[in-house]
């Protein structure tokens, strides 16, 4: 008798979820009980007694989520993108003070909504001090999402030549191709950086190569800004690439070519990722200070 009630009281809690009763032997959705004393499936003709699904407690919870408002949203996505600073857009138009002929500019809302947004104006030259203090400072910044972290593990200030060393430590993912899966365990990396900063000559010399994936890729990067001689609001950037591969099996060109793409990719975010710290150094007034 007891292994009967069992099994009864087993059932029950098989045939009902909430307040939505199923069918136990073709798990149908069952109309509800109401003043019924059978309930019988649509689907088999099963029949239920209507007393077994009465008195069940049913507790529901729900989040904001849930609920979905357009209101609510146009208020978070506000909220949300607050300081995701915009990268302002670039146009031909010459700077009047230093005669660039390139300007970014962005728009903004300044009096009432049927009215003309006001264009703002910015030139795109900036001084050795600003941008080598937003290299030093470009993580984390939007564009730059495959850079985990960025730690510096050593500086130090040569006192007879006044500049400044330090070497970090960045750790990197990228998504890894199918055809290298098989011989690339992990798709993240560690990258050695040493810059030297030289505030007399105005110079910053970056130097990264990897320390990981060594055998199948060996990337070595060489940064220099310098300040513009002729003019003192404009920074001169140069680099250099070297991409080898000695991994063999007759990969190594597809390897190199491969990782030039992706390099060529990461350039292009890294200029963006470059252009929106200065934009955001400068219209916080950060690196104001001489180094």
């Amino acid at each position: 008798m007891a292994s009967t009630d069992a099994r009864k009281a087993l059932d029950q809690r098989r045939t009902n979820f909430g307040s939505l009763i199923f069918c136990p032997t073709c798990a149908n959705l069952l109309d509800n009980a109401g003043d019924q004393d059978h309930i019988v499936c649509h689907a088999c003709g099963d029949a239920q007694e209507g007393t077994e699904f009465e008195d069940i407690e049913t507790i529901s919870r729900s989040q904001e989520a849930a609920f979905p408002s357009r209101l609510r949203n146009k208020r978070s996505l506000v909220q949300g993108v607050g300081e995701v600073e915009r990268v302002n857009a670039r146009v031909e138009e010459v700077c009047p003070e230093c005669g660039e002929n390139e300007m970014t500019f962005h728009t903004m809302q300044m009096r009432s909504a049927d009215e003309g947004q006001t264009v703002f104006y910015r030139c795109v030259n900036y001084s050795w001090n600003t941008v080598s203090c937003a290299f030093l400072n470009r993580y984390p910044n939007p564009f730059a999402t495959h850079v985990l972290s960025a730690d510096t593990v050593a500086h130090r200030l040569d006192t007879q030549t006044g500049e400044l060393h330090i070497t970090r430590l960045l750790r990197k993912t990228n998504s890894i191709p199918r055809w290298a899966r098989s011989i690339m365990r992990g798709n993240d990396a560690y990258i050695l950086e040493h810059v030297v900063v030289d505030p007399e000559s105005g110079t910053l010399v970056s130097k990264t190569r990897n320390i990981t994936h060594t055998r199948m890729l060996k990337v070595e990067e060489k940064q220099t800004l310098v300040a513009d001689p002729f003019n003192i609001d404009r920074t001169l950037c140069k680099n250099e690439t070297s991409i080898v591969s000695n991994i063999g099996y007759g990969l190594n060109s597809r390897i190199e070519n491969f990782s030039l793409s992706r390099f060529s990719e990461n350039i292009a975010k890294s200029r963006k990722g470059m252009l929106y710290v200065l934009d955001l150094a400068q219209r916080k007034g950060l690196f104001r200070q001489r180094l």
